[in-house]
C-alpha cells in the first residue's frame, strides 16, 4: 500500500444508472474483478445539504440584520453612537466571516465529491475507491454501520465504515502520502493525535449504500488472503 497514489482508469465497462447488485455479483464471480461509477455517498449528500441550508442562514441573517438595522435606525428607536456603529460592524464582520468559511468549506466538500464520483475497483489485490488503491483486503475489515468520531466536532455520529486492521492503520497513517489520506476517511480526534482509523464506505452510481456494503463483503471474503502470483 505504499506506493499508493491518484488513480484514474479508462473505462472497460460500461455502466449506466441501471447497474444491479446482481450484476455486480456476476460479474466479480465471473471475471474475478468489477468496476463501477463512483457517486457520492451517503454522508456526503448530508453535510452537504446542511452546509447549503447553513450558508442560506446565514446569508439571510446577514441580509436580514443590515435591513433591519437601517430600519431601526430610520425610525429614530435607536440613537447612533460610536459604540453602535463598533457594534453593528463587529456583528456584521461575524457574520460575513463566518459565510467566508462556510463556502470554503462548501467549495472543499464540492472538491471531494468530485474524487467520490472517480471509478470503484473491486478486484483479488484490494479495493480501489476515491482515486486511491488498490488497498489490500487485509488492511480493513468488514463493512458495517457503526459510531465514528464526527467529521467537524468532537461527538459521534453513525457511517458506513470499514475499520483499519493493524497493518492497514500503519499504511494509511504513515506510508500514504498526506494529501491522499482524507480521501480514505476524515481525520479526527484531538488536535493533539488527529489521525485516520476507518475507510469509509464509497458511494456506487445506481446501487444503495447496503448494497454497495454486501457487495464489499463478498469480495472480502472471497480475497482476503490473497497474494499476488498465486
Amino acid at each position: 500500500m505504499a506506493g499508493l497514489r491518484p488513480l484514474f482508469f479508462a473505462k472497460d465497462t460500461l455502466l449506466d444508472n441501471h447497474v444491479s447488485l446482481h450484476w455486480a455479483y456476476n460479474e466479480l464471480r465471473t471475471t474475478g474483478r468489477v468496476r463501477l461509477t463512483g457517486a457520492p455517498a451517503l454522508w456526503s449528500n448530508t453535510i452537504q445539504i446542511l452546509l447549503t441550508v447553513l450558508i442560506v442562514l446565514v446569508g439571510l441573517l446577514g441580509v436580514g440584520g443590515i435591513v433591519g438595522g437601517i430600519a431601526v435606525i430610520a425610525s429614530g428607536a435607536v440613537r447612533v453612537t460610536p459604540a453602535t456603529i463598533v457594534g453593528g460592524v463587529g456583528v456584521f464582520a461575524m457574520i460575513t466571516v463566518g459565510l467566508v468559511l462556510l463556502l470554503a468549506l462548501r467549495r472543499k466538500r464540492e472538491t471531494y465529491r468530485g474524487l467520490e464520483r472517480t471509478d470503484v475497483v473491486v478486484e483479488p489485490r484490494g479495493l480501489t475507491l476515491r482515486g486511491v488503491g488498490p488497498i489490500p483486503w487485509h488492511d480493513f475489515g468488514p463493512a458495517e454501520h457503526r459510531m465514528v468520531r464526527a467529521e467537524h466536532d468532537s461527538g459521534y455520529t453513525r457511517r458506513a465504515v470499514m475499520a483499519l486492521s493493524q497493518s492497514g492503520y500503519v499504511n494509511v497513517n504513515r506510508r500514504l502520502p498526506l494529501h491522499l489520506r482524507s480521501r480514505v476517511c476524515p481525520a479526527t480526534g484531538p488536535m493533539w493525535k488527529r489521525d485516520h482509523r476507518w475507510i469509509y464506505v464509497p458511494g456506487v452510481d445506481g446501487l444503495g449504500q447496503n448494497e454497495v456494503m454486501q457487495l464489499i463483503n463478498t469480495a472480502h471474503s472471497m480475497f482476503t488472503g490473497y497474494r499476488p502470483g498465486r
